[in-house]
């Protein structure tokens, strides 16, 4: 899961000029049922846009989806074109606008927003029992398909962060077990720090102070909220007892136990190559990064390879793990597919599950909450399966792009984080800029 780019500017206006131009069976608006039966003697081309993840990590997957759509439609050629993140968005504005629209296209699920509110995918609503375990679909990637009550996409694969953690380092500084509770991983973290503080580089628990995902984990743990929808106003909660609260323990954390910059993010420098280096020993990190710590190659460290293990990030507030932003993708079918039964039929196949199983051994997580309580017994996946049980989502908003783009939240944590402001007076500043992003004011 790569940092995702947000739309461009002016997106409403090529969107709403976009769904405009719908037409057929694939118009703008359509909420007609899909049919999925098949057709043996249908013939044409279904185009589908996947992120290059796929391609390079679970090829086998979108094979398979292949096939078994292939059961129903065996005379339409699949066509299967990878995109890259930093310009996928760029590429399907285009895309909307001309006369080649793909079929199935895949978004971050921080992306969908804007394009659910401006028509460029089609409603779903009716349709989506068509799709497996439809009712127990990850709440944050579900939320991320809806607008208004209505479904436009289908939840594909989730990637909650977790704590990746050097189980040689721990076992020198006299810890034998993980942390169960944040308490526990404050103490840890100060043993760690005896052991080997007289490294100037070293962090206990690497946590860089623009890093949003991991605070915003810390408000939502605590029992607060970035904003929530009250009538037609957007009510921001950053500066509620409940978040001030998680925000002081995401700062403790970063105090006590991180060397790490409080003026850059998890990505500058991605934080898997610092681990790697040798100067931490906790990361709260996505389930790939744990894997490039050791990886040859891209900054990794193979020496690493058997001394990386991982846990669920304890909750601060009694909970069984504290429960990760639901960053990962979904499938759209665009509003201009003039074949949006075939689309589904393909979509279906990708997010059936065995092919979510498929997924899983890649170490993502799966869409619904019915494959997370197996993912649980998995001790591969167990830690992201509990820390995914009930993830959490951005607000639903057009208004969001302007708060990432803006960067409020990483402005308002690094002030927090270097102590040129309290945790109430950066929570205050940050709830009116976000009310405001969200209200379009």
């Amino acid at each position: 899961m790569k940092h995702r780019l947000m739309a461009a500017a002016g997106l409403a206006a090529v969107l709403l000029g976009a769904a405009a131009c719908g037409n057929g069976s694939g118009a703008a608006g359509s909420t007609g049922k899909i049919d999925t039966k098949g057709d043996k003697n249908a013939t044409g081309t279904l185009t589908v846009w996947l992120q290059v993840d796929a391609q390079s990590s679970w090829p086998n997957a979108v094979k398979a989806a292949t096939t078994s759509f292939h059961k129903k439609f065996p005379k339409v050629k699949v066509k299967v074109s990878y995109q890259a993140w930093n310009d996928h968005l760029t590429k399907l504005d285009a895309a909307l606008t001309g006369k080649h629209v793909p079929d199935v296209v895949e978004m971050g699920d921080t992306e969908t927003t804007s394009y659910l509110a401006n028509g460029a995918f089609r409603d779903l609503t009716d349709s989506k029992n068509l799709f497996a375990d439809s009712a127990n679909w990850n709440s944050g990637l579900a939320a991320s398909c809806t607008y208004e009550g209505k479904v436009y996409c289908v939840p594909y694969y989730s990637g909650s962060r977790i704590v990746f953690y050097r189980k040689d380092m721990f076992a020198k500084a006299g810890i034998s077990t993980p942390p169960k509770t944040l308490a526990e991983l404050m103490t840890d973290g100060g043993k760690l720090n005896k052991k080997y503080g007289s490294d100037p580089k070293f962090s206990a628990f690497y946590m860089p102070g623009k890093f949003w995902y991991s605070a915003m984990s810390f408000v939502r743990d605590a029992g607060g909220t970035i904003a929530t929808k009250k009538g037609d106003k957007w009510v921001g909660g950053l500066d509620s007892p409940a978040a001030i609260k998680g925000l002081t323990q995401w700062k403790a954390l970063s105090d006590q136990l991180s060397k790490a910059s409080k003026t850059s993010d998890e990505a500058n420098p991605q934080q898997y190559t610092v681990m790697a280096q040798g100067h931490v020993a906790m990361m709260y990190g996505l389930g790939w990064e744990g894997g490039s710590v050791y990886a040859d190659g891209n900054g990794g460290n193979p020496k690493l390879k058997d001394s990386i293990g991982s846990f669920a990030m304890p909750s601060g507030s009694g909970k069984e793990a504290m429960q990760s932003f639901a960053g990962g993708s979904d499938l759209a079918i665009t509003a201009k597919s003039q074949h949006p039964d075939w689309a589904a039929a393909w979509t279906a196949a990708m997010t059936s599950q065995s092919n979510e199983k498929l997924l899983m051994k890649a170490g993502n997580v799966p869409n619904t909450t019915t494959l997370l309580e197996q993912a649980k017994s998995d001790p591969a996946l167990s830690a992201a399966a509990s820390s995914a049980t009930d993830s959490w989502m951005v607000p639903i908003s057009t208004g969001w792009p302007k708060v990432e783009k803006s960067s409020i939240l990483q402005n308002g944590l690094s002030a927090i984080a270097t102590g040129k402001k309290s945790v109430a007076d950066a929570c205050k500043e940050m709830n009116q800029q976000v009310e405001q992003a969200l209200n379009g004011s």
